[in-house]
């Protein structure tokens, strides 16, 4: 899962520097005991998944934690985490190295200061499974796939490179699930392109919605059915 538009660095004297400071500072909670707040963030499908955690033991840079079984579901899928913890003034990055669902614990390590960019959105961007067909109006179509969405805007994985100009506005053609009557609804909403990340085969195209009419009722429904259907799915492979 990329992880890349959820934080910033906030490298403070360099990678190696500030890892070696944050394991120092793990070791000496774990010898001396101390009391600390400690919680545990990752993102599941696009839905922010927050539970205080419980240190056990820290040893060759790997922290080894006891989480919430619905936390351990999402950090197996993720991979990644963010740590908050009262011992250090911004948010750690994290990768999981083990995570193991009925003992309900996770191992972490490659620690790395970060601000969390996604605290500040306004709405949850989340993932849809399937991606539903996507086109992108304009002197001609550009087909793709609309692989996540949020009342504020959307992403667009398109079927080959294309040359769209950043902070330009189009119109999306966009089909929306209806979860509860397994329908998809035909939405045409205006967006301004937010970013473009290019890859081998295609471009996946950042967008924020333009329009606040009868169009963000069908994505406010959406969201809505598609969190209790995330959250549905950890608590039955928790």
């Amino acid at each position: 899962m990329d992880f890349s538009h959820y934080y910033r660095p906030r490298t403070k004297e360099t990678v190696d520097a500030d890892r070696a400071k944050i394991n120092s500072r793990f070791q000496e909670l774990v010898r001396e005991g101390l009391a600390t707040t400690f919680r545990l963030s990752t993102y599941y499908k696009g839905l922010p998944i927050s539970y205080p955690a419980t240190i056990d033991d820290f040893g060759f840079g790997v922290l080894n934690l006891e989480v919430h079984q619905q936390q351990a579901v999402a950090l197996d899928a993720a991979r990644r985490a963010f740590i908050t913890c009262d011992q250090f003034d911004c948010s750690l990055l994290c990768d999981v190295v083990n995570v193991d669902v009925r003992r309900r614990s996770a191992a972490l390590k490659n620690f790395s200061f970060v601000d969390v960019m996604a605290e500040r959105r306004e709405s949850l961007r989340l993932q849809l499974e399937p991606r539903t067909p996507a086109e992108i109006l304009g002197a001609w179509e550009r087909s793709g796939e609309l692989s996540d969405i949020s009342l504020g805007g959307c992403c667009i994985r398109t079927e080959r490179h294309i040359r769209l100009q950043r902070g330009s506005e189009y119109k999306l053609r966009l089909k929306i699930p209806n979860l509860l009557q397994n329908t998809l609804q035909n939405i045409e909403i205006a967006a301004r392109l937010l970013d473009v990340t290019s890859n081998l085969e295609n471009d996946i195209c950042s967008f924020v919605f333009c329009s606040d009419g009868s169009e963000e009722t069908v994505i406010s429904r959406y969201t809505f059915q598609r969190q209790v259907e995330i959250v549905r799915e950890l608590k039955d492979a928790s």
